[in-house]
């Protein structure tokens, strides 16, 4: 299967992180031939300074981009950022590093949000109601979601598989996908149910002539 079809699985938003994948590791990198002696020496060592900081704001993007964006992706659009991202047979670790490193610390911080809630409770008697029951919301969704990435770390650690995680950001990023794949099942089934009904009556028309 080439990358065109399978980035053409994938809804909307997907796509558009997929193709950004590609379009950043299929870039070409400039060659230059680099000045030698001691005036190259001193170049290399002016250049080096001063695209230091270019590259660690770079390898802070990437690291962002591939394990939290790559991360939130749905299990097939892992692999195939994966395999875009030249790490075809460590595609689990999207999903490892997306729970330790990004999932959990979501988790954590809606346990907070859910304590800071109770302390407004406390404030007046008008904003209990409302108080308490976001935090039980904000406790509610912290919980599954910690739920959710510590079985993913285990289970991509162990049997190397991709997980998509819990959240907002990921449930907005995969909608279209997931809303794409059930109108494609839906669609081919239908296909099917109406190739089945063509067949019948030719079928039936054979056995009377045979008659």
């Amino acid at each position: 299967m080439t990358y065109d079809y399978l980035i053409s699985r994938s809804g909307i938003i997907g796509r558009q992180i997929l193709r950004l994948c590609r379009f950043i590791n299929e870039k070409d990198e400039y060659k230059f031939e680099r000045p030698k002696g001691i005036r190259g020496f001193f170049i290399r060592q002016r250049w080096l300074r001063s695209i230091l900081g270019v590259r660690v704001v770079n390898r802070i993007l990437t690291a962002f981009y591939t394990y939290y964006v790559g991360g939130s992706l749905t299990r097939s659009d892992q692999l195939t950022f994966a395999k875009l991202h030249g790490m075809k047979d460590n595609a689990h670790r999207l999903t490892l590093f997306n729970a330790l490193f990004c999932g959990t610390p979501s988790a954590l911080c809606y346990f907070l949000l859910g304590e800071g809630f109770h302390l407004l409770s406390g404030i007046h008697s008008y904003a209990e109601l409302p108080s308490l029951l976001a935090k039980h919301t904000s406790l509610g969704i912290g919980l599954v979601s910690i739920s959710v990435d510590m079985f993913r770390a285990v289970d991509s650690a162990l049997n190397h598989k991709c997980w998509a995680p819990f959240g907002f950001m990921p449930i907005a990023i995969n909608l279209p996908t997931y809303l794409k794949r059930i109108f494609q099942r839906k669609s081919s089934k239908l296909a099917g149910d109406k190739h089945s009904r063509q067949v019948k009556p030719q079928m039936a028309d054979t056995c009377t002539l045979r008659r």
